[in-house]
């Protein structure tokens, strides 16, 4: 009951961060992947790590402080921080920029949060306050904190300079571990004023990240718009077309019609159809400003050649409708 109790909650603020990935969702499989990195082997990283530098602490008050507030918050953030930067070099193809960074971080943070949020169920033998405080006041938290690793390494993404990810990602890695350390001590040490401090250093850490989120959001609508207004010239893309693509209201409300009239089979490929031409646009960007890796330009002619197949079933379905 317990790990329901943890799951569920989970579930809802991992399904809005899908929803808020708007132009181009990350691979389930590597999304859900991430997020199990954050259940499991960072929560068993984190306890071995703790507990070999909690001991020379000495479980004296003053130690117990300096383990929560410092040791837990540096501890936690570099295991979780450690998968963003994994799919940074590993999948590079799916780490487009600064959202794609804060989807990845917030993910592997969530998968985290609700491992360690069912251990403090079970050692609170469920207490109503500590579930509503954990669960939901403070449910985004290791989403924020590992969202700053992720969007430094999004912005090191869309540099030219390869190597700028050794000043950025310790950059979003320390601002992270500070807001963490900032929420263990009010919280750990100053009780009820803490509690009220926390509240306040959270809520400015999940605006920042959201701002940020939004801005990088606008920002790639407008490499939609600048990259497929050509496609649309060549007759790649229909303007129909192109404006749905640029509108992510529009993109739901297609693929909603194209359920309700063609069926299941026409909602999943327009949604590839729609991933695929936003897929192109980046491709081309990068290209662009000379941020793409070495496959791109070949990646860029079979995202074509894929998005004119797809294209040429989703009207099959609709011709026999």
């Amino acid at each position: 009951m317990l790990l329901l109790v943890a799951m569920v909650p989970t579930i809802m603020f991992v399904g809005l961060l899908w929803w808020l990935d708007r132009y181009e969702k990350e691979p389930w499989p590597l999304f859900l992947s991430a997020f199990a990195y954050g259940c499991i082997p960072a929560i068993i990283l984190s306890i071995i790590f703790e507990l070999v530098l909690d001991i020379p602490l000495g479980g004296s008050a003053y130690g117990d402080i300096i383990g929560v507030a410092i040791v837990a918050p540096v501890v936690e953030e570099a295991v979780k921080g450690l998968a963003v930067l994994l799919i940074f070099f590993i999948w590079r193809r799916e780490f487009d920029g600064v959202l794609d960074g804060i989807m990845y971080g917030a993910v592997v943070g969530f998968g985290f949060a609700m491992t360690e949020n069912f251990f403090y169920f079970l050692d609170t033998a469920g207490d109503p306050i500590v579930i509503v405080m954990r669960s939901l006041v403070f449910g985004a938290n290791h989403a924020f904190f590992t969202g700053f690793s992720g969007a430094a390494l999004g912005l090191a993404r869309q540099s030219k300079k390869r190597s700028l990810w050794l000043l950025l990602f310790p950059a979003g890695l320390l601002l992270a571990m500070l807001f963490h350390a900032a929420h263990n001590f009010f919280v750990s040490a100053l009780q009820c004023p803490g509690l009220l401090l926390a509240l306040f250093s959270n809520g400015l850490g999940v605006i920042v990240v959201v701002v940020v989120a939004f801005l990088a959001a606008k920002q790639e609508r407008k490499w939609i718009e600048q990259e497929l207004a050509e496609e649309v010239t060549a007759a790649t893309i229909a303007e129909a077309d192109f404006q749905t693509l640029l509108s992510a209201r529009r993109r739901a409300g297609a693929r909603l019609w194209a359920w309700r009239n063609h069926g299941w089979r026409a909602f999943r490929l327009l949604g590839k159809y729609l991933n695929l031409a936003t897929e192109l646009a980046f491709g081309k960007h990068f290209l662009r400003e000379g941020t793409a890796h070495r496959k791109r330009s070949q990646d860029v002619q079979k995202v074509r050649k894929d998005l004119a197949d797809v294209r040429a079933q989703l009207l099959r379905i609709m011709e026999k409708a």
